[in-house]
């Protein structure tokens, strides 16, 4: 081979070699960039892709539509106010507790909360402290009230024919006494006493439930010398009573006690000398206004200072033509045949404060007894007592 043509094979071999070098770089420049744009991909919308937002989110933002708020025209209907809804209160169905107010009495309790025409006589029966101490209640003390449709007790029918010594049960009414309750089941006051522990015979109330041993005597009437009797002259309800001499009218087939009615005049001026006082005159009109309302008492089977005329103990005097300017009367009512004699009257006036604050009246000077029996009366035998000063 010559010279010539061995130069010309070196410089093509170099020729071709210059021209495959621009292509391998290329080819080179080329994979890089595709490679670097799959790796950029791949950062971007992989998990730990930065939070540039150059791609849309996975959560759609949602389009915000516009609402105009709206203003209400007025209104021609009336905005309606409720009304509150009442509280209601029960009806209470046993007797409540109320405390005494300024001004209070029982007329007025009874009247505020509808207790009716028992009211009274109810409040009494559920409040024996306040019934002894003459229906005075005090303000701030605590009473019991009887509930709505509340009824007085009625009293206890007695069985016939019981044996002698059985006990039943009875209910206190109001006026009743153990004199009364004893003459009602042929019984005794000292075994009504004993049977039921009682420390004061006159220390019941109404609506106590008392244990009555029944039939243990037989009542007979005592043997009373009749006196005189006397018939009203109708002149209105205060008529002045006059002897009747053997009227045939009489207002029952009453009978009188003398002895009594002397025994009694002792008793009281006795015990007003022993405490300091003067005795009392005997007084005949006063004497007649007494006899007056025992008879009537016995005669119409009741135990009040009100007359069965309505009259009161001031008009009986001054219908006997008596001018008074003061008048005590006191009464007392049990069957003589179960100890009610002029002892028992004087010893029970005696022993309750109101009536011993009579019998030492120091104002009155003159007085006048009666003593009526009526065997037909529920407490037989009836006493009144009438002081009084000119």
């Amino acid at each position: 081979m010559s010279a010539k043509s061995s130069t010309s094979s070196v410089i093509e071999s170099y020729r071709k070699r210059q021209q495959r070098g621009p292509l391998i770089a290329g080819a080179l420049a080329v994979l890089l960039v595709v490679v670097g744009i799959i790796v950029l991909v791949v950062w971007l919308t992989g998990p730990n892709k930065p939070s540039i937002a150059l791609f849309a989110t996975d959560t759609p933002t949602p389009t915000m539509t516009f609402t105009p708020t709206l203003t209400p025209s007025p209104t021609l209907t009336p905005t309606v106010t409720l009304t509150p809804t009442e509280t209601f209160t029960p009806t209470p169905s046993a007797p409540f507790t109320y405390v005494v107010e300024e001004g209070d009495s029982l007329a007025l309790i009874a009247e505020k909360f509808n207790l009716g025409e028992n009211g009274i006589l109810l409040l009494l029966m559920l409040n024996p402290a306040v019934d002894e101490r003459g229906g005075i209640v005090y303000v701030g003390e605590e009473i019991l009230v009887p509930n709505p449709g509340m009824e007085l007790p009625t009293a206890t029918p007695i069985p016939p024919d019981l044996p002698r010594g059985t006990t039943v049960e009875y209910k206190v009414l109001p006026g009743d006494t153990l004199a009364g309750i004893a003459n009602k089941f042929n019984s005794t006051v000292d075994a009504i006493v004993e049977e039921n522990n009682l420390d004061n015979p006159n220390d019941i109330f109404v609506g106590e439930v008392l244990v009555i041993p029944v039939n243990l005597v037989t009542p007979i009437p005592p043997t009373i010398t009749p006196t005189p009797t006397f018939t009203p002259v109708p002149s209105g309800p205060t008529a002045t009573p006059q002897a009747g001499g053997g009227e045939s009218n009489p207002p029952c087939a009453y009978t009188e006690n003398a002895d009594f009615v002397t025994q009694l005049r002792t008793l009281v001026n006795d015990f007003r000398t022993q405490n300091g006082l003067s005795t009392l005159t005997w007084n005949e009109q006063l004497a007649a206004a007494a006899k007056e309302h025992s008879i009537d008492m016995a005669c119409n089977n009741y135990l009040s200072h009100t007359g069965s005329d309505n009259s009161s103990p001031a008009d009986r005097v001054a219908a006997q033509g008596y001018s008074a300017s003061l008048v005590v009367e006191d009464i007392y009512a049990q069957p003589p045949e179960y100890g009610g004699d002029a002892q028992a009257a004087f010893d029970w006036w005696v022993a309750d404060a109101q009536h011993r604050a009579d019998l030492l009246n120091a104002s009155v000077t003159e007085f006048g007894i009666a003593y009526a029996y009526f065997a037909e009366s529920d407490l037989r035998g009836y006493f009144t007592l009438v002081m009084a000063a000119p």
